[in-house]
């Protein structure tokens, strides 16, 4: 997980009055000066107190400030480099810009065509119809994941979405072999370590399914490893494909298990 999805993700969370939602928009609003913080000098940047950074910490998964810190200046660092779809220093204007994504999409297409196979759609259709739960631990929430949301709880099917490592922590306590976990990871912008977190998931025997195109540090954890190996032309690209794919997947299942019968069938049927 990368800290700035983290305090984005707790952002969204958050009731409008809440104390930390103010917080993490001061944070944000003035990252440069928070990566250079102690926690007193944060305190004072965000206009709150040492226990409030403290207690919000915890809420995003952080054991302590030094943690933190570290994450943040880290984050901070790399963010020119960071949150981009292309390398934009070999681009002349916003018109060239759109010239490439344009080129990006075209290549994706392909990629999507060469690589989605409708027998292993349909088997993992048909390993989700028999699963107690489908969890998806990814680092932001999306139209696609609430799209297979909505269909597999119509068939019976449990859902769960996370994006915070305590969340996640609380959700894998609740997982079975008979369980299905999406996750996602982005490699090269990684700062916080989810080893303890897909341990944990490990250890519920759950089905885990990662998707991404990199090298994982965490592949001794995950059943299965999605587009590995591909080359993903671009983070637009990798974007795209996970994305596809989810929707794919959705919709292959309400084919397989809810176009077929009537809306109000459910798994005990």
């Amino acid at each position: 997980m990368n800290v700035l999805q983290n305090l984005i993700g707790l952002y969204d969370h958050l009731m409008p009055d809440s104390t930390y939602r103010s917080v993490i928009k001061n944070i944000l609003t003035h990252l440069p000066e928070a990566a250079e913080s102690n926690i007193y000098e944060l305190a004072d940047l965000t206009d709150s107190s040492r226990t409030t950074i403290r207690r919000m910490l915890s809420m995003l998964g952080y054991e302590n400030y030094q943690d933190f810190h570290y994450e943040l200046r880290q984050a901070v660092h790399h963010y020119p480099y960071y949150n981009r779809l292309m390398d934009t220093s070999r681009l002349d204007d916003c018109g060239s810009f759109i010239r490439k994504v344009s080129e990006q999409l075209e290549a994706t297409r392909t990629l999507i065509q060469d690589t989605f196979q409708e027998d292993a759609l349909t088997a993992l259709a048909r390993q989700i119809r028999e699963a107690d739960k489908v969890c998806f631990f990814f680092p932001y929430h999306t139209a696609a994941i609430n799209s297979f949301q909505q269909n597999l709880a119509m068939t019976g099917v449990e859902t769960c979405v996370a994006e915070l490592p305590p969340e996640i922590m609380l959700y894998a306590d609740t997982l079975t072999s008979r369980s299905v976990v999406f996750s996602q990871t982005i490699e090269h912008a990684e700062t916080m370590d989810m080893t303890p977190v897909f341990r944990k998931i490990r250890q519920s025997g759950a089905y885990v399914i990662l998707l991404s195109s990199r090298e994982s540090q965490y592949a001794e954890f995950v059943d299965q490893q999605l587009f590995q190996g591909l080359d993903i032309p671009s983070a637009l690209g990798s974007v795209l494909l996970s994305e596809t794919f989810i929707l794919t997947l959705s919709e292959i299942y309400r084919l397989l298990y809810l176009d077929t019968k009537p809306a109000s069938a459910s798994k005990d049927s």
